[in-house]
């Protein structure tokens, strides 16, 4: 490469947006459910209408599925994140280099994890100032390129959260078994309400109290899937935080100024368009610099020799 990267966009075209089939596997799955619920209902329901004889009949189960539906897809979406807990990660190269980490981003969040275990991210991450002979893995095909104040191109290492994964499924699990006792709450609760408060097909304000009897057994349906949802989730991470976690510790450990070795996955954040390690599988600290931060690319380029295999690709 002739010269230092330019911080900042690269190419004048928008950031290509990422496309994912989730949505329609989800969506079919879920349009399938509903058509089969319609039409057969669900044995466990069937017997409580016809021994209930309740007067909204299966109508009332719409308002409950719906609730119980918008959980569960969700739970669904942030499950199905390409981040290698049940899609694998984006695809990308393996890839070796080395320099000097500017900061450290810790991303974990004790509310996240108490109230929407299935919204667990990354543990967090390093901005890492690379040598002058590691630009390429920088600017190779992104449409941004990160900097600090000092103008030294960083690459972005990002740590997988241990439970992350752990978290995911068992909140899928949870909610799954949450939708199924929602929706039998839910139908049971508005069908409680419309004989609490003497609806009747034929009475002038039927239509508004099957509406109300439809909300409340969407509501129900809804909080009853969330809840199994969060224990699923609380479930999943215990059993995910046993053993240990080499990388996580490893970045635990990093403050501004390390000088580390680091080996991952080298991908574009389809979002940002900046080039990222997702995830990083390796760190090995080989010492710390005097001064800063921040820090220049000079300043990694005076450190030692790191302990990469090959050179990298030359640029294209």
């Amino acid at each position: 490469m002739n010269g230092a990267p330019i911080c900042g966009a690269q190419q004048p075209t928008p950031i290509p947006g990422s496309f994912d089939w989730w949505p329609f596997a989800a969506a079919g799955s879920i349009a399938g459910g509903v058509a089969y619920v319609w039409t057969n209902g669900i044995p466990i329901i069937n017997g409580i209408v016809g021994a209930s004889g309740a007067t909204f009949g299966f109508s009332t189960l719409t308002g409950g599925f719906v609730g119980a539906a918008a959980i569960f897809a969700l739970v669904l979406y942030f499950a199905l994140k390409p981040d290698g807990c049940i899609r694998s990660t984006p695809k990308g190269e393996p890839i070796c280099l080395s320099g000097i980490v500017e900061d450290t981003v810790d991303q974990s969040s004790t509310a996240v994890a108490i109230l929407a275990p299935f919204a667990i991210g990354p543990a967090g991450l390093f901005d890492l100032v690379v040598k002058a002979i590691y630009w390429h893995y920088v600017t190779q095909s992104s449409f941004w390129v990160y900097c600090n104040s000092k103008g030294a191109a960083m690459l972005p290492c990002i740590i997988k959260s241990k439970t992350a994964c752990g978290a995911k499924i068992g909140s899928l699990i949870g909610a799954a078994a949450g939708a199924i006792g929602g929706i039998i709450l839910g139908y049971l609760a508005a069908a409680a309400l419309g004989a609490a408060i003497g609806c009747a097909a034929s009475g002038p304000f039927y239509l508004l109290c099957l509406l109300v009897a439809l909300i409340v057994a969407a509501i129900v349906a809804a909080v009853v899937a969330y809840v199994g949802a969060a224990i699923g989730g609380w479930v999943g991470q215990a059993i995910a935080s046993a053993g240990s976690d080499p990388v996580g510790d490893d970045w635990k450990g990093l403050d501004p100024g390390a000088i580390v070795t680091v080996k991952g996955n080298w991908v574009t954040d389809p979002d940002v368009g900046n080039n990222e390690l997702f995830y990083t599988t390796d760190i090995n600290r080989t010492g710390q610099f005097s001064s800063g931060p921040s820090y220049t690319t000079a300043d990694a380029d005076s450190t030692a020799p790191d302990d990469c295999p090959i050179a990298p690709p030359p640029p294209q």
